[in-house]
């Protein structure tokens, strides 16, 4: 399976804590690369992107795909608490991970693209809706309707991902990325993902 669905995730008092705070986040300047900037048009709304771990790793995804600059300040412990939830959840390392909060209103849409990564390195998010009208989600060849607290998994590095409609309403979403090495998800070099997802770095990076 290419993806993952926990239902409810996060609850009431999480979902206020988040809004009040991505609510109050100032933007920082910079530039798009091309791709991503194609890509923010269509938000309709603001990608705040935070570089948690900084590592080489996280320093490198973050630096790549931000629309508006990188942000290094230290996460509030709700956001924290949700981090070691994910990692203990599925049982995945929390060496290098980065942060998106977006936050996006009516008529907004993500359209297709894959996630930037590095050799020997999945670029796997695990996306909370934290505000949202129900929504379809786009991975690969599969639908997926997303409900408004619930969270999302999937190797975005290697996976094709969108929403079909815009949305009705105005969506705020917390898109953590775990830069895992291969062997954490059962993947190799040799694996077919794997080495379309390294043509598509050549391409875009």
């Amino acid at each position: 399976m290419s993806y993952l669905i926990f239902n409810d995730f996060i609850d009431d008092t999480e979902t206020i804590q988040i809004v009040d705070w991505i609510s109050g986040l100032s933007s920082v300047t910079g530039r798009p690369n091309h791709h991503l900037g194609e890509i923010s048009k269509s938000l309709n709304g603001s990608s705040t992107i935070f570089d948690i771990s900084k590592t080489e790793q996280t320093g490198y995804i973050t630096s790549f795909s931000s629309i508006s600059g990188v942000k290094q300040e230290d996460m509030p412990k709700f956001i924290k608490d949700i981090i070691t939830r994910i990692s203990n959840k599925l049982n995945i390392p929390t060496d290098n991970v980065f942060l998106q909060a977006v936050d996006m209103y009516k008529g907004g849409t993500i359209q297709k693209h894959y996630d930037a990564s590095i050799d020997g390195y999945i670029n796997y998010k695990c996306n909370i809706s934290v505000l949202a009208e129900d929504y379809k989600f786009c991975v690969d060849g599969s639908t997926l309707l997303i409900k408004q607290g619930d969270m999302y998994c999937f190797e975005a590095s290697l996976y094709k991902h969108w929403t079909p409609e815009p949305f009705n309403s105005r969506r705020v979403m917390l898109s953590f990325g775990f830069v895992l090495p291969y062997e954490v998800l059962n993947r190799s070099e040799d694996d077919p993902r794997v080495r379309l997802s390294k043509r598509i770095e050549k391409y875009f990076q």
